[in-house]
């Protein structure tokens, strides 16, 4: 005979009833601890999504071929199916027993959740082409190669040096010229490259870094409602002085949980859709199957256990990397090579990889990965030991944060900022090593950065001298400024050039505007004038009631109001108002989690579900949609008839005698039995469901 779902939960073995239960968590609801419950709950349609997501590529393989011939018989007779390979099958069975996707019907048949059949590809159109995760037709490069201990060191220091200056220059980029917010809110591309350019970065490196700094609350919207511009926050100048390895540890949690992937950033959504940059994406950006995990921090964590899982001091390529992707978690939309080749590249200029010197598409773990991707594991076994609702993927996004250990020995691993750097004759400010951001903010008055790492290459020339003193640096102070932070005399080529541009630059010079005083009544001037207070305004009296001073208008007022004139500044938009930055936080969401089943208390919940009162199946009517679906799913592998009770969309009630014959979708489908017809209803419009009671059942439970 062959048994539902909810029979061999019945009817297991101690050990495979205890495997499940420990495998699915996440479906352990301690206020009802009956089979019937934990089988509506296992046969549900995000019971069974849940489920999928925890297969492997060659699992899902399988499952998928057992889901395909459920479509036309329900009982499946896997040793006799020719479109099941044998020994994958027999490896899978029990991992899809354990998750509840599929159980032995009898002792030579097995069964599957029919929701599965919906969620998966099934239909003859997708069995004709291979699935995205099977997509590589060739074997990836498979071999290894070895990274000395001193490159891995070296190249994870200067890493993490390098990214903590890239973060520094984007926001000083963004604090000196700001970058108008466009309708949707974000910045063109064309502003993006111009940024990447200014501080030596590729687009998506550049990308990546403006999504992180948007998240840490470095950049924010200028709180002007004429010309609202993305510039640096307001306290942004203290966080990126303090702690690098504190702020490294914050820029690798911000990039962890991005939900969005740099690489449809940087390309668009579409032919005709462009994305821009800082802007929430109107849709979701992946099409195919939906994922209960955020998804690109899903593929970064993956990435990372893959990472750890090579070795310290080895590395595989680029492609075999991506095939490991696929195998492990093939329903992630990762399938494009460059979505993992560019979280590489990612992973790598943050200090967590590194690569050979002759072989640039090999990448293995630096030490700072290597601690991260095993910290990251060990806080994931921690969270599901607490909240076991993460189970089967066990996957969470509120333990994506980079553990003390890690900071620790970054910040070992960091050397002492430089407060000086040398300036050559041919024009170029060199650091030794991390620039200290004083001297790195003097830099940039003058000098374009020209290469990045452990030390900082600057380069000055006549365009940016200019723009310098354009902004109100004469060449004297500019030559103090810069011999301020020099090691050694400034080179006579740098004096030349300062000089030469001062010179044509001063032929034409625009000062400050005098302060203009007007008054109503010429009396109240004559008193201003006399004053000895106001004698450092000189001022100047053009009519009657008009007088010129010497100072401009904020010295002039301080005058007034130290020699007690009572005066207003002019001000041809009204009051002046001190402009601020605001930076655009996610909102706040509150998720209400349902009571799981600790481990604790979990031997307990085994013995009560397996006890007689918990096995029982009783008929009468249910009132959750989870107990119908499950319900009327027996009823239907059964052949035996239900009344449901079925509310309209005016609440009225009506009652139907069915033979179900499929439930999945969250629709059942039918034969009314008075009428013949075939009928399709809404599981979520049922009231109760009642089924007709089998007296061959009845018999067999009696003995």
């Amino acid at each position: 005979m062959s048994m539902t779902f909810s029979q061999w939960l019945t009817h297991s073995s101690d050990t495979d009833f205890e495997s499940f239960v420990r495998t699915r968590r996440d479906l352990l609801q301690p206020e009802s601890p009956t089979i019937p419950s934990l089988a509506a709950a296992a046969s549900s349609r995000i019971g069974v999504s849940r489920g999928i997501e925890a297969l492997t590529s060659a699992q899902l393989d399988v499952f998928i071929d057992l889901a395909k011939a459920a479509r036309t018989s329900t009982d499946i007779n896997v040793r006799e199916n020719r479109h099941i390979d044998d020994t994958l099958a027999e490896a899978a069975l029990p991992r899809l027993r354990d998750l509840g996707l599929a159980w032995p019907s009898s002792e030579t048949t097995w069964r599957i959740q029919s929701e599965a059949i919906t969620l998966l590809p099934t239909s003859a159109a997708e069995s004709a082409r291979a699935h995205p995760w099977q997509a590589a037709r060739t074997e990836p490069d498979s071999s290894t190669e070895s990274i000395p201990t001193t490159l891995i060191h070296n190249s994870e220091r200067a890493a993490v040096a390098e990214v903590i200056s890239s973060l520094r220059g984007l926001v000083d980029e963004l604090a000196t010229s700001p970058i108008s917010r466009l309708t949707s809110g974000g910045i063109s591309k064309r502003d993006v490259t111009r940024i990447g350019r200014t501080i030596d970065l590729g687009l998506e490196q550049t990308i990546t870094l403006l999504l992180a700094a948007k998240s840490l609350s470095l950049i924010g919207v200028l709180d002007d409602p004429l010309d609202p511009q993305w510039t640096a926050s307001d306290d942004a100048a203290n966080v990126l002085e303090g702690d690098r390895a504190e702020l490294w540890a914050a820029l690798m949690t911000s990039w962890l949980r991005e939900p969005l992937d740099v690489t449809q950033l940087a390309a668009g959504a579409s032919a005709n859709e462009r994305l821009t940059v800082l802007a929430s994406p109107k849709k979701s950006l992946f099409k195919g199957f939906s994922q209960s995990q955020p998804t690109m921090p899903l593929l970064r964590f993956t990435i990372l256990e893959i990472l750890g899982g090579i070795g310290l001091g080895s590395s595989r390529s680029a492609e075999w990397i991506h095939a490991q992707v696929l195998a492990a978690r093939p329903l992630i939309p990762a399938h494009d090579f460059a979505m993992t080749e560019a979280i590489l590249h990612t992973v790598g200029a943050f200090g967590l990889a590194t690569t050979p010197l002759q072989n640039a598409q090999h990448f293995g773990p630096s030490r700072f990965g290597a601690l991260l991707a095993e910290g990251l594991q060990t806080a994931m076994s921690a969270q599901a030991a607490q909240d076991p609702s993460i189970a089967p993927v066990n996957f969470s996004l509120e333990s994506l944060a980079v553990p003390t250990d890690v900071v620790d020995a970054v910040r070992l691993g960091l050397v002492d900022e430089v407060e000086t750097v040398l300036i050559q004759s041919d024009l170029t400010a060199v650091a030794t090593g991390p620039i200290e951001p004083r001297v790195h903010h003097i830099l940039r008055r003058f000098a374009v950065v020209e290469a990045r790492g452990q030390g900082t290459v600057y380069r000055i020339d006549a365009d940016t001298i200019e723009a310098s003193m354009q902004t109100g640096i004469n060449a004297a102070d500019a030559l103090a400024q810069l011999a301020e932070i020099s090691a050694e005399a400034l080179p006579s080529t740098l004096e030349f050039l300062i000089e030469n541009t001062a010179s044509k630059l001063r032929r034409v010079q625009v000062a400050g505007a005098r302060a203009v005083l007007v008054v109503d009544d010429p009396v109240d001037l004559d008193v201003i004038l006399s004053d000895q207070a106001m004698l450092p305004a000189g001022l100047e009296r053009l009519a009657p009631t008009v007088a010129v001073g010497q100072l401009g208008p904020e010295r002039t007022m301080h005058l007034l109001e130290s020699a007690e004139h009572h005066a207003l500044l002019h001000s041809p938009s009204g009051p002046v108002r001190k402009r601020r930055v605001i930076t655009q936080a996610e909102p706040e969401v509150h998720l209400r989690k349902r009571a799981r089943v600790t481990d604790d208390h979990l031997g307990e919940y085994i013995r009560i579900l397996r006890s007689p009162g918990a096995r029982a199946v009783t008929t009468t009517s249910t009132d959750e949609p989870l107990g119908h679906m499950d319900r009327l799913r027996e009823a239907a592998e059964a052949g035996r008839t239900v009344t449901i009770t079925l509310a309209d969309s005016h609440g009225q009630e009506r009652v139907i005698d069915m033979l179900p014959t499929t439930v999945n979708g969250g629709r059942v489908r039918g034969t009314v039995k008075t009428t013949g017809a075939e009928a399709s209803l809404s599981i979520a419009r049922i009231v109760s469901v009642d089924v007709t009671e089998d007296p061959s059942a009845a018999a067999e439970e009696q003995s």
